[in-house]
């Protein structure tokens, strides 16, 4: 899942010639300005992007692409799964530097449906169909997100720079069993705003931690110095997106999460959607049930899946609501 602009955007393939972009959009309630989603290079080589605009009562998505043989559909859902919105984007006659354009308005009835919504999260969610062959696998044009180890060090130095002298010389010991770690007290405080409350009155400067293993608090120190998110397996980013929630640390939170969903995979998504449901974190949840709705013959061979309809059926059935949700809007269009 990548973020830009503030927004959460992931592709999911669904078949050869069809796949899903999801566009993630908190406080729409508050959203005043036009937004633009990711450019997608499409396999065949083609560009794809597209835009939302808000005017009083009115919601305006805007698709553009280089293919003129895209056909699109839209669905609107509340965080919750529940689809509010369906439509099929209209082509226009409109061609601008080899760009066709396709654009979708929802009037002031449509509009009334988005008000209320739970957490005042939006998620749109495109299917594009493609009859050219397309191959699975694809690209951005964003590179926002290879970067983002550049704005956490930007954030760190603008949160310590006033920190005392002090503070900066010392070194905290996180202690899992017999093993330990040692990390700069005002790098960790900064970033962890739960650390920072622990060692208010931890004169020792030593914390035990015994619900994570010694592997996943060394890639959490790792990150802490270098702001990047070591892939080394989904157990590792289990554990690294536990942590940021456990310590309250934002940028690892997001990066753990963006890198878990370009990992999902059939074995690993059931998981991933426990640890999402966890923590209430919405945006996790949708985009593996997205990932499940899209795969679901494949997730359904797996012990994840099999975990699931044992010890949460009532999750798993909602994947496959969802599925066949997915199924009737495709059949309506």
């Amino acid at each position: 899942m990548a973020m830009v602009n503030g927004y959460f955007h992931s592709t999911y393939y669904s078949e050869p010639t069809r796949f899903l972009y999801t566009w993630t959009i908190p406080n729409f309630s508050k959203l005043r300005q036009d937004i633009g989603g990711e450019d997608l290079l499409l396999p065949n080589g083609k560009d794809c992007s597209f835009s939302l605009r808000r005017d009083l009562g009115v919601l305006r998505l805007s698709m553009k692409t280089t293919c003129t043989l895209l056909t699109c559909s839209v669905t609107i859902f509340t965080c919750n799964g529940a689809a509010l919105i369906r439509k099929k984007f209209m082509k226009t006659n409109e061609v601008k530097g080899g760009f066709s354009y396709y654009h979708l308005h929802l009037t002031l009835h449509d509009f009334n449906d988005l008000k209320d919504l739970p957490e005042n999260v939006l998620f749109i969610v495109f299917a594009i169909h493609d009859p050219e062959l397309m191959y699975k696998n694809f690209s951005t044009l964003q590179n926002g997100p290879k970067n983002e180890y550049l704005n956490y060090f930007r954030n760190l130095a603008a949160d310590i720079k006033n920190a005392p002298d002090s503070l900066w010389k010392e070194k905290v010991t996180l202690r899992v069993g017999n093993d330990t770690e040692v990390v700069n007290k005002a790098v960790l405080c900064s970033r962890s705003p739960v650390f920072a409350r622990i060692l208010e009155s931890d004169m020792e400067n030593c914390v035990t931690i015994d619900d994570v293993t010694i592997e996943g608090i060394r890639d959490f120190v790792y990150f802490l110095h270098s702001g990047i998110v070591l892939d080394k397996g989904i157990d590792s980013l289990h554990n690294l997106y536990y942590i940021a929630n456990k310590y309250d640390v934002a940028e690892l939170f997001q990066e753990s999460r963006n890198v878990l969903v370009s990992n999902f995979h059939p074995e690993n998504v059931c998981k991933t959607l426990k640890l999402s449901r966890m923590f209430n974190d919405d945006y996790l949840n949708f985009s593996a049930m997205l990932f499940i709705q899209s795969n679901l013959r494949l997730v359904v061979n797996t012990e994840g899946w099999i975990d699931l309809m044992i010890n949460e059926p009532k999750t798993a059935m909602k994947i496959i609501d969802f599925f066949f949700l997915d199924m009737k809007t495709r059949l309506d269009l």
